[in-house]
């Protein structure tokens, strides 16, 4: 992975207890004034910001771009209720200083290198998949239809992956189809046999498919 040595993008950001992937929809609760400034501007202007997680008051440093998709609800105090899509992953540098409330930073991007994602690993991780949503979820959560496996990348299985959230962040950071889908097996194989906890399986669909640490 390689990074200009001078970036100079600013990017609006939502440092958050959360992971944010591309491709992936997130609900969020606005309530704060600095970012009810940033989320208005994002929606007045069709402008995206950064989420990077925030873990034990460290501030990581991949982090991906959100666009806000939908406003569910809008209160009367300013508060909404809203849902973001992950667009593209970033690397923050450092905070800048800007004439706002709301934090900004100098990020670089980047993306993955350029490999033939091995179909093998694909297919295994897709059924691990399916066996572990069909088990916790119970069908609410759709499995991949087999005319979709190829199409279907990392990103979208781990969202419903039972990972917890540093698991989640290296997986993030990760700049190869291949690694991550490895990733993903490791962690499936080792985590479907411990289903058979009928309080494990509880934990799981309750904290929405990823385990709270």
């Amino acid at each position: 992975m390689s990074f200009p040595e001078n970036p100079n993008e600013i990017l609006p950001l939502f440092p958050l207890n959360v992971v944010l992937f591309p491709q992936s929809l997130l609900h969020l609760h606005i309530f704060e004034d600095r970012y009810k400034i940033l989320i208005g501007e994002c929606i007045t202007y069709d402008s995206d910001f950064g989420i990077v997680l925030v873990h034990e008051q460290e501030v990581r440093t991949i982090g991906c771009t959100a666009v806000v998709k939908e406003v569910v609800k809008r209160y009367d105090d300013g508060r909404m209720d809203i849902v973001v899509e992950g667009m593209r992953r970033f690397q923050l540098h450092n905070f800048v200083e800007a004439p706002h409330p709301y934090y900004s930073g100098r990020v670089s991007w980047f993306n993955d290198m350029i490999e033939d994602v091995d179909e093998k690993l694909r297919i295994r991780a897709v059924n691990l998949y399916n066996e572990f949503v069909k088990t916790v979820f119970a069908g609410i959560v759709q499995q991949v239809e087999s005319s979709d496996i190829r199409r279907t990348r990392a990103f979208h299985l781990v969202q419903k992956s039972g990972m917890e959230l540093i698991q989640r962040q290296v997986f993030l950071a990760m700049n190869s189809e291949n690694k991550r889908l490895q990733f993903l097996i490791q962690h499936l194989e080792a985590l479907l046999p411990l289903l058979t906890s009928k309080k494990t399986v509880e934990e799981l669909a309750k904290n929405d498919g990823y385990i709270q640490t």
